[in-house]
């Protein structure tokens, strides 16, 4: 009987799904790299490589790939269409290590109108979302009459090729523009085989995930069926 009951509460939380049990990375991690930028593409430069920040500014368990670098995925629209849901498997991915990559599942549409592109004169807190030739996913902002910012965010999956376990996770990516505000960026790009190179910031942290109700079953299952066993040879002892 005892050895049946331990059986059962060993089996109870070793059956647990693999993602209460999961080996992945969590938490945020912060990149840098450089990128060019032209109507319907994101091209990332240096061979499409980026390089990962210290350890120490890193959140969770990405802090294991502090001053290491990792690769990423242009972005061309077609096929990369913004609000639609994609599947870029190895859309970035990371030296250090090989088995973790992050799939492109939706390249987030900006937020903040095609209204204000035509904003004139330039002025600080001005909003701008292009929508020609194509819906941006950029969010473009003014911080003062000569300065702004850009931005766009995706969706993807961290994947475990080891594990085969999965993990939501959001990205933002942000580039200062210290000299050009937005309408001089829109001017610059518009021109024919216009771009713009610049560096930028990236983000990825990973979504939690609330385990299924059949795991915490399994967990209490098996916890349960420990304390009995214990209990029996407690009393065992005793006689």
């Amino acid at each position: 009987m005892k050895k049946s009951v331990f059986v059962l509460g060993f089996a109870a939380i070793v059956s647990l799904p693999l993602a209460a049990r999961a080996d992945l990375l969590t938490g945020e991690l912060n990149f840098t790299g450089s990128a060019t930028i032209s109507f319907g593409s994101i091209a990332f430069d240096n061979g499409n490589v980026f390089n990962i920040n210290p350890a120490d500014t890193q959140i969770g368990s990405f802090a294991t790939l502090g001053g290491t670098d990792g690769s990423i995925d242009n972005i061309t629209n077609p096929p990369d269409a913004t609000g639609v849901p994609l599947d870029v498997t190895e859309f970035i991915t990371f030296a250090a290590a090989p088995n973790i990559t992050i799939t492109l599942t939706e390249l987030l549409s900006g937020i903040d109108g095609a209204a204000g592109c035509a904003d004139t004169p330039p002025a600080a807190g001005q909003q701008c979302t292009p929508d020609v030739p194509a819906e941006s996913p950029f969010n473009l902002e003014n911080t003062s009459a000569t300065s702004s910012t850009a931005s766009f965010n995706i969706l993807g999956i961290e994947v475990d090729s080891l594990t085969g376990d999965t993990i939501p996770v959001t990205g933002a990516f942000t580039t200062p523009f210290t000299s050009m505000n937005f309408q001089q960026l829109l001017a610059e790009v518009a021109t024919p085989g216009g771009s713009i190179t610049t560096s930028f910031s990236g983000e990825i942290a990973t979504v939690a995930v609330a385990p299924e109700p059949t795991a915490f079953i399994q967990l209490l299952t098996g916890i349960l069926a420990l304390g009995i066993c214990l209990g029996y040879r407690k009393k065992s002892a005793r006689n």
